[in-house]
């Protein structure tokens, strides 16, 4: 008896043994994964690695799952390429949908982050066909949907796939999913360009990812609400943010994290004006990671970060070295994201002919099976084969009309203005181009027509962007039916429309009259309003070089129409028009200091309708007005070091009487004020008018009204003596100490060879030497530096006048001596009701 009961408990051990084994088999695997979900990837790599021994007694699910943790590991730390690879090699295994589903996720993510969208659209696509399958899993999925969707410019897609993922996650009670979908919904608005949205959804995603536990996504969430904080001007509560967020990363092994929020405390140092140095050591660090890792779009931020440095450092050479590696790194990044949303419409069209194939092929089954029927039933074989012939023959003819209209509708919408329906600026200069060169070898006459809507701001202002739209989609319609199939027609961009058509200015005319009768009152949410329109006209009258120069000239007219009370057409070819306009002429504008808050509308107009544009301003300004007048002419070209300003000025000179003579309508653009401190702007005023060609200057903002504002001095109270400093230094002048003295170009006192840019102490010390005559050592001076931009302060640094050797010079930087003394009253002046000494009147 003893020896049954013995051998039952053996019997009983060796069959609970594997049994006991495969549960704590299955507790590794689940403890493994777990460990991954919450980020800790370093231990779980420890526990695999723990488990190869056991390798052997996995099932194949648990081998599955523990490779796929793997790979996300290797993803997370960064060792991207080999991590899809494994991914797809994984999939190619047969698997349960839910983590199938879960590979999907991560292998489209991984794909994405190392650009290779075909591979990562794809494998969404797959992936998203198996959610009815494993509908507990589908925020994974929709999660890395949205992400994607983003990245292509579906915003509204990315938000939607994103709520319905936390939707769907909030339904099962899963922390850990809540995290992830409330950082994808966070993303969806950020990209939306709804910030305020966007950082209440990080703050909703760091408290769900602290409650699961998940480091990473904990970081990311304060990362996101440093950024928004930051888009949102809130810099110091960002750099806070964001210093948890790096320090998380970090700690977390999660280098790409850590990379974006450095870029974060690089811009609160900057925009705070705080540890310059640590900011510029951030960025410095973060380009050339960025770089590495080829990411342009991070590259031109981080560029445009070092420029804003720059510029705060008071380096506008470095600051224009970043800007264009910025701007090249941006070409480069747009140039990416239009690679990337033409892989997301082939991988839609790919997967849209696919499922085309599988029902052409299910076609082909049906077929099949008509004819093994048919054996069997001879009698119907004859009217069974037609029917399946015709059948296949109207599914093939049906997908391929499908097909078709599909191409053409991608073709439609890639050449079409969405909202007129009217072809695109690009599509009009390429067909226009063609139309062209057609007309100038035919020898027939050809236009252009540029026309926008009067006052069309004021449309918008009145009645709201609903009413703007609806103007535009109704002027686009009117076009299209007056223009027909007589000429190319397309929205230039906001309100402006281009016409180009194979006939003369008369007949451009009358088709202009036509638009115009046709246009009238349209009624939106229930107000009616009109609107005028103004036109362009030019005909090519065979001297124009190119089809750019044709429509130039015709927007030109567009604003002498504009000019001329707006309602009418003008017509670049009339003689009236053309007596209008002087051969030659000249008109010399400021920038002022600040050239978006300075120039006025008068110099702006001046600066579109001259026919030959130079610039002699700060890179900023040149910048802006090269924006909306790409052909101007930078004069600094001239500058270079070691070379006597004065010849650089007659060089300036005679390119611009060179232009004069000529018989160009020239408008010269100079820093500040163009007649202040400026030898070239009157020297050219002179020899223009000399030679019988009319020439003006435009009034500008000088640097010296820029100081009284921000000194807060009044300069009727004591009076100023406004010298340059080379001039006061070598000629006998008397400084006015009673009054305030304005010294400028202070940093090139003494140099009479006119070839320095910067600043050498022996002609500071004679300066200062010469001015101890009249003060005290110890007299309070400022150097005066006005702001360039609107994001600068004015430099305004108090010294004493022995200390101005020694202080930091930039070529523009001003001098100022604050009054000495009080104002003593002139005895024969003096009478009953006269003011006192120390008040003057005004």
């Amino acid at each position: 008896m003893r020896r049954l009961i013995l051998l039952a408990v053996l019997l009983l051990a060796f069959v609970g043994m594997p049994v006991f084994a495969a549960d704590r088999l299955e507790e590794q695997v689940s403890e493994i994964e777990a460990l991954a979900v919450t980020a800790h990837w370093r231990e779980s790599n420890a526990r695999i690695e723990a488990l190869a021994s056991q390798a052997d007694a996995l099932s194949t699910g648990q081998r599955q799952r523990i490779e796929y943790v793997r790979l996300r590991n290797l993803a997370l730390a960064g060792q991207l390429t080999e991590a899809m690879e494994g991914l797809a090699a994984l999939l190619e295994q047969e698997m349960p949908a839910a983590l199938r589903i879960r590979i999907y996720g991560t292998a489209t993510s991984v794909a994405a982050n190392i650009e290779d969208w075909s591979r990562a659209f794809t494998w969404l696509n797959e992936g998203l066909s198996y959610l009815p399958e494993a509908p507990e899993q589908s925020h994974t999925l929709l999660g890395t949907a949205s992400y994607l969707h983003t990245l292509v410019g579906e915003t509204e897609k990315a938000r939607d796939m994103a709520l319905r993922a936390v939707q769907a996650v909030e339904a099962r009670d899963d922390p850990r999913g809540l995290c992830v979908a409330l950082s994808e919904m966070a993303l969806a608005e950020d990209h939306a360009g709804n910030f305020r949205a966007a950082e209440a959804w990080r703050r909703r995603q760091i408290e769900a990812c602290t409650h699961a536990g998940d480091p990473v996504f904990t970081a990311v969430g304060r990362y996101g609400v440093a950024k928004m904080a930051a888009k949102q001007g809130r810099h110091d509560e960002a750099w806070g943010w964001a210093r948890q967020a790096l320090a998380e990363f970090e700690a977390a092994g999660y280098a790409a994290g850590a990379w974006s929020t450095r870029l974060v405390l690089a811009e609160s140092l900057i925009v705070s004006n705080r540890d310059l140095d640590h900011a510029r050591a951030l960025l410095l660090d973060t380009l050339r990671y960025y770089r590495e890792h080829e990411s342009n779009l991070a590259i031109a931020e981080t560029e445009h970060l070092l420029a804003r440095l720059a510029e705060r450092r008071g380096d506008p050479a470095t600051a224009l070295a970043h800007l264009k590696q910025a701007m090249s790194a941006s070409a480069a990044a747009e140039a990416d994201a239009r690679a990337r949303r033409l892989t997301y419409l082939q991988v839609e069209f790919d997967t849209r002919m696919k499922e085309q194939q599988i029902a052409l092929l299910e076609a082909e089954r049906e077929l099949a099976a008509l004819q093994v029927t048919a054996t069997q039933r001879r009698q119907w074989l004859l009217i069974l084969g037609i029917a399946g012939l015709l059948i296949t023959a109207l599914l093939l003819s049906g997908l391929l009309r499908r097909s078709f209209r599909e191409r053409r509708r991608y073709r439609w919408q890639s050449e079409r203005d969405s909202l007129t329906r009217l072809y695109n600026y690009q599509q009009v200069r390429k067909l226009g181009e063609a139309a062209f060169a057609r007309a100038r070898a035919g020898g027939r006459p050809f236009s252009a027509i540029v026309a926008d809507i009067d006052l069309f701001k004021q449309v918008n202002d009145s009645h709201g962007h609903a009413a703007g739209d609806e103007a535009l989609r109704s002027l686009g319609a009117w076009i299209g039916e007056v223009v027909g199939e007589r000429g190319i027609a397309g929205r230039s961009g906001g309100d402006e429309f281009t016409i180009l058509l194979d006939a003369d200015a008369a007949e451009a005319g009358t088709l202009l009259q036509r638009l115009r009768d046709r246009i009238e009152p349209i009624t939106v949410f229930g107000q009616t309003f009109g609107f005028n329109i103004s036109a362009g006209v030019c005909q090519d009258d065979g001297g124009t070089a190119t089809l750019e120069q044709l429509i130039h000239d015709a927007d030109q007219a567009l604003y002498r129409a504009k000019r001329d009370g707006r309602g009418r057409v003008v017509c670049a070819n009339d003689a009236a028009a053309a007596a209008s306009a002087p051969a030659a002429s000249l008109v010399v504008v400021g920038s002022g200091i600040e050239f978006g808050r300075h120039v006025n509308e008068r110099c702006l107009s001046e600066i579109r309708e001259a026919q030959v544009v130079f610039c002699l301003t700060d890179p900023f300004a040149l910048a802006m007005i090269q924006n909306f007048r790409p052909d101007a002419i930078n004069l600094g070209a001239y500058y270079a070091d070691g070379k006597d300003r004065r010849q650089t000025y007659r060089e300036i000179d005679a390119a611009i009487m060179a232009q004069l003579r000529d018989g160009k309508r020239v408008c010269a653009v100079f820093y500040g004020h163009p007649g202040v401190f400026a030898d070239v702007p009157h020297a050219v005023v002179r020899k223009a008018r000399a030679e019988g060609i009319p020439a003006r200057m435009e009034p500008g903002i000088s640097a010296e009204a820029c100081l009284y504002a921000d000194l807060g001095i009044d300069p009727g109270r004591r009076g100023v003596q406004s010298m340059e400093a080379t001039h006061f230094l070598h000629y006998d002048r008397v400084p006015d100490t009673c009054g305030l003295v304005l010294l400028w170009q202070v940093a090139l006192s003494g140099d009479l060879s006119c070839s320095r840019f910067h600043a050498e102490r022996e002609g500071l010390q004679a300066l200062v030497d010469k001015l101890l005559r009249w003060y005290p050592a110890d007299h309070e001076v400022i150097l005066y530096e006005a702001a360039r931009l609107p994001i600068e302060t004015a430099r305004l640094e108090r010294l004493a006048l022995r200390d101005v050797p020694d202080a930091r010079y930039e070529e523009y930087t001003t001098l100022v001596i604050l009054p000495l003394g009080e104002l003593r009253g002139d005895p024969a002046a003096q009478g009953p009701g006269t003011a006192p000494a120390d008040d003057p009147p005004g």
